[in-house]
């Protein structure tokens, strides 16, 4: 039998107390599914989140991630993201950005493939690793460093320049471990979005 995703509910029926020994294997390998994402595929995934050592597969992301989002704009695999109030997600911009308020925050993320305007639902990671051969050249220039919004180009990134705005959000690095243990890991990009204020000088 398939292993299936249930409801919490659907769970909580499942395991009652059990003073008939009625739990069966299946019931168990159906609340395994339920709560641990396809990305917990190595040890200590649970727990933690992903090593950059664990991401093999060229354009993949690993980590919190978001399925069947409606993406409403042309985006590629890697591009910064953001959910507006409707819950659907366009090419993220440090444009016009103010000074850190409620009115500012918005929910980032970064796109788990390349989508066209017309796509009704996509993959979107919250937090995590994306790996993307074709990025290398882009992250590889913040290697060391935080990497930002791109300030003329939405739904990019870029290290510190004198053209960022004074108030941006960083959105991750790249992640010092390559997936084969050895070289740096200049394709495998560290997503972890936050508000960051930058102070011109």
């Amino acid at each position: 039998m398939a292993d299936t995703q249930r409801t919490r509910a659907a769970l909580l029926a499942l395991f009652a107390d059990n003073v008939t020994g009625q739990i069966s294997p299946q019931d168990l390998r159906d609340f395994a599914v339920t709560i641990m994402n396809s990305e917990f595929a190595n040890v200590g995934d649970f727990w933690k989140q992903p090593e950059g050592t664990y991401i093999t597969a060229d354009r993949s992301v690993r980590g919190d991630v978001l399925y069947s989002q409606l993406i409403s704009e042309a985006c590629s695999f890697g591009d910064i993201l953001a959910r507006g109030p409707s819950g659907a997600w366009t090419l993220a911009s440090a444009i016009g950005l103010g000074a850190p308020g409620y009115s500012d925050i918005v929910m980032l993320g970064m796109a788990g493939d390349s989508y066209l305007a017309s796509v009704a639902t996509g993959t979107v990671l919250r937090k995590g690793l994306a790996k993307c051969a074709a990025c290398s050249v882009q992250w590889s220039e913040g290697i060391g460093r935080v990497m930002y919004l791109d300030s003329g180009a939405a739904g990019k990134t870029s290290v510190w320049s004198g053209a960022l705005p004074s108030v941006t959000m960083a959105v991750g690095y790249p992640d010092m471990e390559g997936s084969d243990f050895t070289t740096k890991g200049t394709d495998v990009f560290r997503f972890d979005p936050s508000w960051t204020i930058i102070e011109d000088v």
